[in-house]
């Protein structure tokens, strides 16, 4: 990252390089930019900056992450880029309706409202992956290209998907039935 502010790499205008550490572009002997070597592989916008940075010899080179305020990587911090892009990025209606945009208004809805529920995270998460089909129930693990039987351990009698599994097999339905929940269990 170039250090005027702006979160960004900067452009090397010949393309690919072989250069892939900072220590690269310092001179071992005097512990100092390698000047001729930065003009050559950087555009003159992002020299000024790079040779304005000052440089610490002692230090070792490590991978830094530029858009998180320690320099870390996280899934956290992955997030928020994907999700800052998103929002920098809205596609612009195409004459379609906006009820899509009302679906996806209540779907958010309904996310939020998942996400503070009061219950352990883990069991926050498992509704979310159940919603969203990405259980490894055997269904998805034969998508995923693994080859197995895909019937329900249980019935033996129908593909195991999540909906099968925690609402229409005979047994879950009979466990649902017995907690005086087959209303809720119908209703989802």
């Amino acid at each position: 990252m170039v250090s005027n502010g702006v979160s960004r790499r900067p452009i090397t205008p010949r393309g690919h390089n072989l250069l892939t550490k900072v220590v690269e572009l310092i001179n071992p002997s005097l512990g100092t930019w390698d000047e001729e070597m930065v003009r050559d592989v950087f555009w003159e916008e992002d020299v000024r900056y790079i040779l304005a940075t000052p440089t610490n010899s002692g230090h070792d080179d490590v991978v830094a992450w530029h858009f998180d305020r320690r320099g870390l990587f996280s899934v956290k911090s992955a997030y928020h880029v994907l999700n800052d892009e998103k929002h920098r990025v809205k596609p612009h209606q195409r004459g379609e309706s906006s009820s899509g945009d009302r679906h996806e208004k209540q779907t958010g809805a309904v996310w939020r409202k998942l996400w503070k529920i009061p219950c352990p995270s883990k069991v926050r998460h498992f509704i979310w992956r159940l919603a969203r089909n990405s259980l490894a129930v055997k269904m998805n693990m034969r998508r995923r290209g693994v080859l197995l039987d895909t019937r329900c351990p249980v019935c033996y009698r129908f593909d195991e998907d999540g909906g099968h599994c925690f609402l229409k097999c005979k047994m879950v339905r009979r466990c649902w039935s017995c907690l005086d929940l087959e209303p809720v269990r119908q209703m989802l």
